[in-house]
C-alpha cells in the first residue's frame, strides 16, 4: 500500500509571544517526510530524548529542555516538513557563534549615523570547507581566507576602515574589498544563494513563527546528518 504524504500549512498570528491559529491549508506532497523520519532517528541515536521533551503538532515537531534554566522554556529545536524539504529551526543563541555573517558598511542612515546592514548569513559544512573556499575563489577572488567560516565579514572593508580609522594594510584591504575589485559595487548585487558551490553551505533565514530562532531548509539527507549532528550535540551540552 502506497504512502500518502500531506503538507499541513497553518498560519499563525503571534501576539506577546503567543501564536494563534489563523488558517489551515492541507496539500498532498512527496517531499519532507523522509527527512523528518531521518531527523528523529538521528536525534534518538544521539540520546537527544534523554534531555529534551518532544511536542508534536500538525505543523511541526518542537523540542524543549526537560530541565530548563530559569527563563529558558522556549523551543530549542523545531522540525517542519515542507514540500521542498525539511526546515530546521534552532535558537539564535546557539547558531550566532557558529555562522558567517556578510555585512555592508554605510556611512550614514536616516539619523546621519554609520551603520551596517546584514546581507546574509550562512553555515558552511565542516566537511566541505575546502570545496567552499575553492568555489568562492572562482567567483569572488580573495573574498575570504581559509578557515574563515564564522564571524562577521564586511564586504566593503576599506570604506569601513577609512571611516573608523582602522589600522589595516591598504594592500590587504584592497585585495579583500569587493567594491575595490569592481565585483560588487552595491549591496543589492550581493547574492547569498550564489556564493559558489551551493551544496557546501546553508543559508540562515529568520523564522516568523519563532522570532527568537533562525531557520535553514535542507533537501539532502547527507547535509541533514551533518547539520543536525553538529548542532544537536551543542544543544545537549547547554543543559
Amino acid at each position: 500500500m502506497s504512502k500518502i504524504i500531506y503538507d499541513v500549512i497553518q498560519r499563525f498570528e503571534v501576539e506577546n509571544g503567543v501564536p494563534r491559529l489563523v488558517s489551515t491549508n492541507i496539500q498532498v506532497i512527496q517531499g519532507g517526510e523522509d527527512l523528518m523520519s531521518l531527523a528523529t532517528s538521528l536525534l534518538d541515536k544521539l540520546g537527544f530524548y534523554d534531555k529534551f521533551d518532544e511536542s508534536r503538532t500538525s505543523q511541526y515537531v518542537g523540542y524543549k529542555l526537560k530541565n530548563p534554566k530559569k527563563g529558558a522554556k522556549r523551543y530549542q529545536l523545531v522540525l517542519t516538513p515542507r514540500k521542498e524539504g525539511l526546515c530546521v529551526t534552532i535558537s539564535r543563541d546557539i547558531l550566532k557563534s557558529n555562522i558567517l555573517y556578510f555585512e555592508y558598511f554605510h556611512d550614514s542612515n536616516e539619523y546621519n549615523e554609520p551603520h551596517h546592514s546584514i546581507l546574509g548569513k550562512i553555515w558552511v559544512l565542516p566537511s566541505k570547507e575546502n570545496i567552499f573556499f575553492e568555489s568562492m575563489q572562482a567567483r569572488y577572488p580573495n573574498f575570504l581566507e581559509i578557515g574563515e567560516t564564522t564571524g562577521i565579514f564586511i564586504l566593503n572593508m576599506y570604506e569601513a576602515s577609512e571611516y573608523y580609522g582602522y589600522e589595516i594594510s591598504y594592500e590587504n584591504s584592497i585585495s579583500r574589498d569587493l567594491k575595490a575589485q569592481n565585483v560588487i559595487s552595491l549591496p543589492e548585487q550581493f547574492d547569498i544563494n550564489n556564493l559558489g558551490s551551493s551544496n557546501c553551505y546553508l543559508v540562515i533565514n529568520d523564522d516568523k513563527l519563532f522570532p527568537y530562532s533562525w531557520q535553514v531548509c535542507i533537501t539532502s539527507s547527507e547535509v541533514l546528518k551533518e547539520f543536525l549532528g553538529y548542532f544537536a550535540k551543542i544543544l545537549m551540552e547547554q543543559q
